[in-house]
This record gives C-alpha cells, structure tokens and sequence, in this order.
C-alpha cells in the first residue's frame, strides 16, 4: 500500500522558490599531471587502468556557445583521461566525490582524442557509484549519441540517435543533461535529442556526476558546469514552520522511515543533533497501535501522535514538548497538538 507519509517525510525534495546554486569545476588552478582530491577513479570491467589528470589543451572558453566547435580556442588546464590500451576490456569512470544531485543541468565540453577499436566518451549523472549510472555519450566512429543506463555493472537497453551525425575526434563537442525529477532531457551542442522528447525514468532519481571513455578511447573534458537546486528535507522545513507559528513548543521530532522495509528514524527535529536517531520503542508503539504517547516532564508535557497516510494508516509520527498551562489535561495536550499533526499529514 502506498505510504505517502512516510515517502514524503525522509526524502529530499526541491522547492520552486530556492534559489539554483551553480558549481563550476575550474582546473586553472589545478597542478599538471595530476588528477584533483575532488574526484575519484574506478574502472567498469577489466583490463588496464585508466589515467585521469589535469593536462593543457587549447580549447572553448567557458563563455563560448555551445555550438562553437574548435572556433577561437585558447589553451586551458583541462581534465584528460590519456591511457590507450587495447588490453582495456572497460570503461574508465572519473566521479565528482563532493556532491549527489536531483534536479540540476550538467554541461561539459567534450573532445575525443584517439582510439583504435572505440572512440566513445561522454559525461556520467545520477551516479549512485561506478555500476549504477546514466550516461550520455558521443559516439565517434559510429556517428551517434548515445544515452545509456548502468545497473549493476551492465548495460540495460538504451537510446542511440537515428541516421549519422557529425561527430569527428579531435573536436570540441559539448554535452548537456537537463535532470528535474523523471525527466531526462539530453542536447548536443545545444540541441535536445530524441526530437526534442524528454526521456523518462524513476530508478535512480539522485546521484554523483563525472566523465567517462570505454575501452581505449582517450578523450578530454572542459569547463564542467552544474546548476542545481540545494535539496532540503521536507521534515525539516516542517519544523521551521512549526517553530514560527506554535510559540510555547520547545521541541519537536518526527519520525519517518525512507523506505517501507527500514526502521523508524528522526527526519526532522528542533535539535540538529537528534537527526537519524532511531525511534524509541514508544515511538514504535505510537505508529504500530495508532494510539497517542503522553507523559509530564517538570512544568512541561510530551505528547507523541501517529502520522496518517491517505488511507487512514499510521505510517510515521510526531513527538512534540510544549509548556503546558495550569490543570493541563491529557486530553487538552492531545487537542493542542492537532493542528501540528494536520499540517505535517497535509
């Protein structure tokens, strides 16, 4: 059965009214030969290791359009990944450790250098690690763009382009994914593909971003760019709600499973410090039996109510301190509640 609460209250989502942050990963800095602390390497099936460092290169500058090809290059620190071997039964992947990301736009200028048996290299999103991917790829020899999924370690039926497109080594490419919940929209030098239709899938809706080549290919990436939306919990928003509009409230925790088969935790609560703490046996009464916790503490009280999903069923719950008044009754506690606990059900 569906267990919207629960859903809705330990995963992360995007509000319309935050402000995008962007992060530009700049190699300028960057020391020759090297590969930068913020990545990490691995290498999807067998063979030879790759070799990922900060090279110099003349490419677009980080203004130029997205069709500009190899118009005005200048020489720029550009992240390469130059090992050819054709004992390289794999693809090497190169991962942004620092950040996962829901809905963002992901743009990089893309070169393919060389390759004898593949000359295929693109960009990697919602990565939950080097065997669970998407993928959007530029296919050299083949002339294609390619989209692709990764579960497990293999490749799931993906997406290519119809007919053949100009895609020759040696030239400035730039790929771009546009990811906002299911949808997955792909362009090619500022061109969405699959004329113009969003793809659609919910298996992986979060991940890490980075760069990637299959077998022996050698390829080089500029000017990587990500727009994205910081994610907030919902909980926690709830609470910075509830601390504004219920002033005698001292404390407040709900609890929320992310999914159906995990146990309860706090996902939202006053004190940052309580945060994926586990549930108390109470608390897992509260939501077993539907019925409401009470105790009295000094001159406060604690009233913990189950959380109902639309078909009437507990799912998670809400513990709330407040300051009570004089002759404060179980009952007169339970009322004062309510309303916090309609507005989290809400």
């Amino acid at each position: 059965m569906f267990r919207l609460i629960s859903i809705f209250l330990a995963v992360t989502i995007w509000f319309p009214e935050i402000k995008a942050d962007e992060i530009r990963l700049d190699f300028t800095q960057k020391k020759l030969g090297e590969l930068p602390e913020i990545f990490s390497t691995s290498l999807l099936g067998k063979g030879d290791p790759a070799n990922w460092e900060i090279i110099e290169k003349p490419a677009p500058s980080s203004v130029a359009r997205a069709n500009s090809g190899n118009k005005n290059l200048a020489a720029s620190r550009i992240l390469s990944q130059t090992s050819s071997s054709h004992l390289r039964n794999g693809s090497p992947i190169c991962l942004f450790k620092s950040n996962e990301f829901g809905d963002f736009t992901y743009s990089v200028r893309v070169r393919i250098d060389s390759g004898a048996f593949r000359q295929i290299a693109g960009i990697v999103f919602r990565a939950k690690d080097e065997k669970n991917f998407y993928a959007l790829l530029i296919n050299s020899i083949d002339k294609k763009i390619m989209l692709i999924k990764v579960v497990d370690g293999k490749q799931v039926p993906s997406w290519s382009s119809l007919g053949e497109l100009n895609l020759p080594k040696n030239h400035w490419h730039t790929l771009s994914v546009v990811c906002k919940s299911d949808r997955i929209s792909c362009y090619h030098n500022g061109v969405m593909i699959n004329n113009g239709n969003p793809f659609s899938d919910s298996e992986q809706l979060k991940g890490k971003i980075g760069f990637i080549t299959f077998r022996d290919t050698t390829a080089s990436f500029a000017h990587p760019k990500i727009i994205y939306k910081p994610r907030i919990v919902l909980a926690q928003r709830l609470i910075e709600t509830i601390k504004t509009k219920w002033g005698r409230i001292e404390d407040v925790q709900i609890y929320a499973r992310h999914k159906s088969n995990e146990a309860l935790k706090v996902a939202g609560s006053i004190d940052p410090k309580s945060l994926n703490m586990p549930a108390s046996e109470v608390i897992i009464g509260v939501v077993k039996t539907a019925q409401f916790g009470y105790a009295r503490k000094d001159k406060s009280v604690i009233v913990t109510a189950p959380l109902k999903d639309r078909n009437g069923e507990p799912v998670a719950a809400v513990k709330v301190k407040m300051r009570r008044f004089r002759g404060q009754t179980k009952k007169a506690s339970i009322v004062r509640i309510m309303p916090i606990v309609k507005l989290i059900e809400s």
